[in-house]
């Protein structure tokens, strides 16, 4: 007797339809991998004109997430002056946010625009002061060049430091004498590139402006759509988990970012006050302290590489002036450098991103390929974030294997972030569904109260109807 166990199974339609299925979809999806591979070029050319015409939104997300605590800010009085002066509080809340809105913006304009105005006619003088004295100041560099008279040269040291500088500079003169002109046309193109570059981010700024109003005042509907998605689509744990591992990452970016604007022109300043200071002592003289300040400040906002820069490009704006205090200008910049890492930036940022060096300069690295110069400032922050959900992921999976004590990680996850957030984003959503409910209650009424009226009128009509049929009789 044969063992039922062993017995094949009868193939019934459904199992051969769904065979037939997944054989479908897989040869489908090879196809489509090919073509994927086969057109890459293109595929990416159109991803790129996609993202470049959705630039101005991308643009005004970016200047309503940097605003946004000034909005919150503006939100918050504006909200208790007007509800103390109205007998319906709770219709103020929308107009609050619209005054908010714009209050963060004004101000955001305002303080760019006095920041240009403050510094505009010095930064003006010292590049045309620049531009006017860089020949002669350059002839006398290569005259003491060549007569090796700005290190002792008696020392080896001293002629060695000569004969580096004569060559780099020869170098340098000969690539503006020769390769400079033979490229004009190369030179033309990035120019012309580089202006249309300035107008489209002009256009794509000001048309962000705008939309950052808009994204401000409709933050809380945008918020929850985006949640009900989530949570639409996703397992109700699983929802709740990113959720809250989104708010910790954006945390971490949004303190990373707005700390470094703040850190940067801190440092900028400080830079700027103890040059103008230094300058009034009889044996040192800077020069250009406000376009020096300036481009430490700027080039401060990237991680790592950023103070270098600065360094390199202002210690040769100083070496071409006055070449006897490149060397105290450098000790001043790493005592300003290193005030800045040790204590400035750790109180502002918090030391929020928690990535290791290694992980920095490697998110530096990686994003600036992507994506430039902006990669640079963005790289940091924005692997922070993707580290925070791949922490979250993996501590997770530990305790589901119940090894979290082997690796020092807490066996109960920490919510109450979450549920602070959680709190302010709830509120927001009854306060919406609440100002639905009302409108559709007041639109109910408008509603019957034309039916009424409809048919008042239409009583009045059939009435006076009556009387004219009754005075022609």
């Amino acid at each position: 007797m044969q063992n039922p166990i062993f017995e094949p199974q009868k193939e019934t339609w459904q199992s051969r339809a769904s065979r037939f299925l997944w054989t479908f979809l897989t040869i489908a999806a090879s196809i489509l991998f090919f073509y994927i591979i086969q057109y890459l070029g293109q595929i990416s050319s159109f991803i790129g004109t996609v993202l470049s015409s959705l630039s101005p939104i991308l643009w005004g997300l970016v200047i309503a997430y940097l605003l946004d605590p000034v909005a919150r800010f503006y939100e918050k009085y504006v909200s208790k002056i007007l509800t103390e002066k109205t007998k319906h509080p709770e219709r103020m809340r929308k107009t609050s946010r619209v005054i908010a809105a714009f209050l963060s913006l004004f101000t955001a304009i305002g303080f760019v625009s006095l920041l240009l105005w403050l510094i505009e006619p010095q930064i003006t003088s010292s590049v045309s002061g620049l531009v006017k004295e860089l020949p002669s100041q350059v002839d006398e560099l290569m005259l003491q060049l060549e007569t090796k008279t700005i290190f002792d040269n008696d020392t080896a040291f001293g002629e060695y430091a000569n004969d580096a500088l004569l060559g780099a500079l020869e170098s340098f003169e000969s690539w503006l004498m020769t390769d400079i002109p033979s490229q004009a046309d190369l030179l033309f193109g990035y120019f012309y590139t580089g202006v249309k570059g300035v107008f489209s981010f002009a256009s794509n700024l000001l048309i962000g402006m705008i939309l950052s109003v808009y994204v401000t005042i409709d933050k809380s509907r945008l918020l929850r759509q985006v949640k009900q998605m989530t949570y639409s689509i996703l397992p109700t744990t699983t929802a709740g988990r990113l959720c809250r591992v989104m708010s910790r990452g954006n945390k971490k970016f949004s303190a990373a970012i707005r700390g470094k604007m703040l850190d940067s022109l801190i440092i900028g300043m400080i830079c700027f006050i103890v040059l103008t200071f230094l300058n009034m002592l009889p044996f040192l003289e800077f020069p250009y302290p406000v376009l020096l300040s300036v481009i430490v400040g700027v080039t401060n906002v990237v991680p790592f590489f950023g103070p270098f820069v600065g360094a390199f490009i202002t210690g040769v704006l100083v070496l071409f002036d006055n070449p006897g205090m490149v060397i105290p200008y450098l000790l001043w910049i790493l005592v300003l450098q290193q005030f800045d890492c040790n204590y400035l930036d750790p109180h502002i940022v918090g030391g929020s991103i928690g990535l290791r060096p290694f992980w920095s300069i490697f998110a530096c690295l990686l994003f600036s390929g992507m994506f430039g110069v902006p990669g640079f400032v963005i790289g940091p922050p924005m692997f922070a974030f993707i580290y925070e959900i791949i922490s979250e992921w993996s501590e997770d999976r530990l305790r589901a294997k119940h090894l979290h004590e082997l690796f020092h990680i807490s066996p109960e996850e920490d919510f109450e972030d979450f549920a602070e957030l959680d709190e302010e984003f709830i509120a927001d959503m009854l306060y919406e569904e609440t100002q639905e409910l009302e409108e559709q209650r007041r639109e109910q009424e408008r509603e019957q109260r034309s039916q009424e009226l409809k048919e008042k009128f239409r009583g009045m009509l059939e009435k006076h109807r009556k009387q004219e049929k009754q005075e022609k009789k």
